[in-house]
C-alpha cells in the first residue's frame, strides 16, 4: 500500500495531538491536587540512598518530636501513581533524621559530629561530653576517625548497621489517605559531616498494620527531602544549631545532593509567619513513585573515610 505525505502528516498531527491532550490531562489532575504545573506530569521521583540509620517498625504516629529542639517543622508529603498522575491511598510513608545536633535517634553510639567533635567522628560521645557544648570535645581519637558503617571500598558490600540505644525521637510512619498525604509534626534537622540539612522518607505498600507500627511491604521509593539553602542556611544561625561547631555541609557539598538529584527534592517552604521561618515553617514534598515498581538502590561508591553515608 502507497503511503502518501499527507497519510504521514495526518498520522504525526494525530499523535503528538493524543499527547498532548494526555500531557493535558496530567497537569489538570496535578492542578486538581493543589500542585503546579512545574511540579512535571508524573514524572517518576529521583532514588536516594537509605543509609544507615534506617530502623524498620517505627511507630506509626504523626507526631515525632518527642520534645526535642529545634525550629517546629510540619512536614506534608504527597505520594502520586506515577502511572496515572493520582493520589496513592494506604501507602506507608517511614520517615526519620537527625536531631539538631547531628544525632539520630537509634543510633547514638555512632556520632556523626565529625571531627574534632565529641568522640571524634563516630565512636560515640565521651563520658564527660556536654550536650550544651557540643564544639568542646577532645578532638578524634588515637588511630584517626573511624569509618561509619556503609563507607566502604567500591565494588564491597556495607555492612549491616545495628542500632546501638531504643531512643525513637524524629522516627515515624504514617498512611496516606484518600489524598495520597501523609502529616508529620517534627523540626528542622539539623547537620553533620558530610551531609546537609536533609529527612529520609520510604513508600511500602502491602504490609500490615499491627497497631503500633507497620511491618513488612513492599518498598516503591526511596528519597530524601532536602530544603531550600538560603533558608536553611538561615536557620543555622540559631540555636540550638549554632552550637554546632562544625563546619556545615552545604547542598553543594553533599555528593547524595548532588549524585542523586537533590534538587528534584526541595521541598516547598511556607513560614507560620510571613518572612519569619524560625518561628516554625510548613513544607511540602510531592513524591511520584510507581507502586509495582522495585527500584534499584541508591548509592555511593567509596568516599573519603569518615564521611557518613546518612
Amino acid at each position: 500500500m502507497k503511503i502518501n505525505a499527507v497519510d504521514v502528516s495526518r498520522r504525526r498531527f494525530m499523535a503528538s495531538a493524543v499527547a498532548i491532550a494526555s500531557t493535558l490531562r496530567l497537569k489538570r489532575a496535578a492542578r486538581a491536587l493543589g500542585l503546579s504545573a512545574a511540579a512535571g506530569a508524573c514524572a517518576l521521583s529521583a532514588e536516594q540512598e537509605v543509609g544507615p540509620y534506617y530502623v524498620a517498625d517505627e511507630m506509626l504516629r504523626s507526631d515525632i518530636v518527642e520534645g526535642k529542639a529545634g525550629v517546629r517543622l510540619w512536614l506534608r508529603i504527597m505520594v502520586l501513581d506515577a502511572r496515572d498522575c493520582k493520589p496513592l491511598p494506604d501507602a506507608a510513608v517511614d520517615i526519620w533524621h537527625c536531631d539538631a545536633l547531628g544525632l539520630y535517634s537509634g543510633f547514638s553510639a555512632q556520632n556523626p559530629m565529625g571531627p574534632g567533635g565529641p568522640g571524634g567522628g563516630f565512636g560515640g560521645p565521651p563520658p564527660d561530653f556536654d550536650p550544651n557544648h557540643p564544639g568542646d570535645g577532645p578532638g578524634p581519637p588515637p588511630g584517626g576517625i573511624r569509618p561509619p558503617p556503609g563507607d566502604q571500598p567500591p565494588g564491597s558490600q556495607p555492612p549491616e548497621n545495628h542500632p546501638t540505644d531504643k531512643l525513637t525521637f524524629l522516627r515515624g510512619i504514617q498512611l496516606t489517605g484518600a489524598d495520597g498525604a501523609v502529616h508529620f509534626k517534627t523540626v528542622f534537622p539539623g547537620f553533620y559531616v558530610g551531609r546537609t540539612n536533609h529527612i529520609h522518607f520510604k513508600v511500602r505498600l502491602g504490609g500490615e498494620d499491627s497497631g503500633k507500627a507497620y511491618v513488612g511491604g513492599h518498598t516503591s521509593h526511596i528519597g530524601q527531602v532536602f530544603f531550600p539553602e538560603d533558608v536553611a542556611r538561615g536557620l543555622m544561625q540559631n540555636q540550638p544549631y549554632s552550637m554546632h561547631k562544625i563546619h556545615r555541609t552545604t547542598p553543594g557539598e553533599d555528593e547524595v545532593f548532588n549524585r542523586q538529584h537533590g534538587d528534584r527534592s526541595i521541598a516547598k517552604l511556607i513560614a507560620e509567619t510571613p518572612g519569619q521561618f524560625s518561628a516554625g515553617m510548613r513544607a511540602e514534598l510531592v513524591a511520584w513513585v510507581d507502586p509495582s515498581a522495585t527500584p534499584a538502590p541508591a548509592h555511593r561508591i567509596g568516599g573519603p573515610a569518615g564521611m557518613p553515608l546518612g
